[in-house]
């Protein structure tokens, strides 16, 4: 009898993260071949539940950085078959990078000679990073984010959208706004013009200043967001607004009802925070269209009562699953809501660096629902919500309909927090691949009907991709 794990997605608040929700699942970490010293920073610990800012937050400092070098070599799933010394000329680069972007720049910044010892290494990089951090400031927030920068440095080089550092900070402060692209790991190369406003937050400085859905992003304190079809990512910055300034943001945009090019001076605030639910309506008299924007704790129970309350009103004809904008979230929610659609099959498998895979099961415990179901999708759908997507296309348990997803779905992720007390790995335990053994993550999963919302539909109040699912689900 084949055994499974029953690994679970950890969802990551977007805007703690501004990325892809991170996986997460319960195989036991490995240990370090190497024991630590007296002298060393403490093992990191894997997290068992979510990460919370303590009332003694410490510098981010030489040994933290330290930590989290054998930390990633430890518990990445490539960690025991990685080239330390990548990880290290990484940091070192993002350092100098910090160091120049302050105008602060080091004559002996020269990244030390490495040996080809992982541990020997380590004690040279460090010697030379403190000592590049003592001569940078005497100001203690330098320092740390000349370490946080070091940190982030390794994780880059792994090249993996599920590989990051979350570090505590003030509340995040919010235009109120959602954007047609956004895509939760921040990459923004597929990003194609226009950019325009999906929906207005009630209240929200966006809606006290007058913007409206379908609005045409034209420039962002200046800076238009498209150049020669390229995006410039730092409109992207000023939109999502994740720091402390409350400086007004200046947005032009072309609104297509009037065809007139207006300027709005938008004050970003802290915005209260949305609980995470099901919407539910009935479309077309007798389908039902389910939304949530996360895979939370506990989603899939409600999204299936929520059809289930449906039912009790009118004859349920099909199933709309609208998974846009969706980040994703805890993987065995994934697996119980398609348990609606599907037994006695597995739907993702997930894999260590040797290429040995753990298939992972639909849930057998869900009542089948013997409903037609149409999933929507776009670039914004992510991690579980990639392989979401995946499932239902391998399983043939409906159809997709909307735009590729994004293709941010790396695998299975534990967070560990460092010593520093503010900042939190998060890593991959395993990556995931597609029911019949595809690639998913980086490349997403193209639906079966290209139905992208435009300006013009939102402005409009028309939504093509619901359109479409009605007629697929009504025929």
């Amino acid at each position: 009898m084949r055994t499974t794990k029953r690994n679970l997605f950890m969802a990551v608040s977007a805007a703690a993260t501004a990325g892809v929700a991170a996986v997460s699942m319960t195989a036991a970490a490995t240990p370090r071949l190497a024991a630590y010293t007296a002298a060393n920073p403490a093992q990191c610990v894997r997290q068992n539940g979510p990460t919370t800012t303590p009332a003694d937050p410490a510098p981010t400092s030489v040994s933290t950085v330290q930590q989290g070098y054998y930390c990633i070599i430890d518990n990445y799933y490539k960690g025991s078959k990685l080239d330390h010394r990548q990880l290290l000329q990484s940091a070192f680069d993002s350092v100098v990078t910090e160091l120049i972007k302050r105008g602060i720049d080091q004559p002996d910044a020269v990244m030390p000679t490495l040996s080809g010892d992982r541990d020997k290494d380590w004690d040279a990089f460090g010697t030379r990073l403190g000592s590049m951090l003592a001569a940078a400031s005497d100001q203690q927030s330098v320092r740390s984010a000349l370490a946080v920068a070091a940190i982030k440095g390794m994780l880059d080089s792994l090249h993996d959208n599920h590989a990051r550092i979350r570090t505590a900070a003030a509340q995040s402060l919010s235009l109120g706004l959602t954007l047609n692209q956004n895509d939760p790991g921040g990459d923004t190369s597929r990003y194609t013009a226009p950019l325009f406003i999906k929906a207005v937050t009630a209240d929200s400085p966006a809606a006290t200043a007058g913007l409206k859905p379908g609005d045409i992003t034209r420039a962002v304190n200046g800076v238009p967001p498209f150049s020669d079809g390229t995006f410039n990512a730092g409109v992207m910055g000023y939109l999502r607004v994740a720091s402390s300034t409350k400086d007004p943001v200046r947005i032009t945009v072309l609104r297509p009802s009037t065809g007139r090019t207006r300027t709005f001076t938008v004050t970003p605030r802290v915005l209260p925070a949305s609980p995470a639910r099901v919407s539910a309506k009935l479309v077309h008299g007798g389908i039902a269209q389910i939304q949530f924007s996360q895979f939370y704790p506990g989603v899939a129970r409600e999204a299936l009562k929520a059809i289930t309350d449906l039912q009790a009103k009118t004859k349920i004809t099909g199933v709309i699953i609208d998974l846009r904008g969706n980040p994703g979230g805890m993987g065995a929610e994934a697996a119980i809501l398609l348990g609606a659609f599907a037994h006695n099959t597995d739907y993702v498998d997930f894999c260590d660096a040797d290429g040995k895979c753990d298939p992972q099961p639909v849930d057998n415990s869900t009542p089948l629902l013997h409903l037609p179901m149409v999933t929507l999708t776009d670039g914004n759908c992510a991690s579980t919500c990639d392989l979401f997507a995946m499932a239902v296309k391998d399983l043939k348990l409906g159809t997709l309909v909307g735009t590729r997803t994004a293709g941010a779905s790396s695998g299975p992720s534990f967070d560990y927090q460092l010593n520093d007390n503010t900042s939190t790995l998060t890593l991959p335990a395993q990556y995931a691949l597609g029911a019949h053994g595809e690639i998913i993550d980086t490349i997403g999963v193209p639906p079966d009907h290209q139905r992208p919302l435009t300006a013009a539909d939102v402005s409009k109040g028309k939504d093509p991709a619901v359109n479409q699912a009605v007629s697929l689900l009504a025929s």
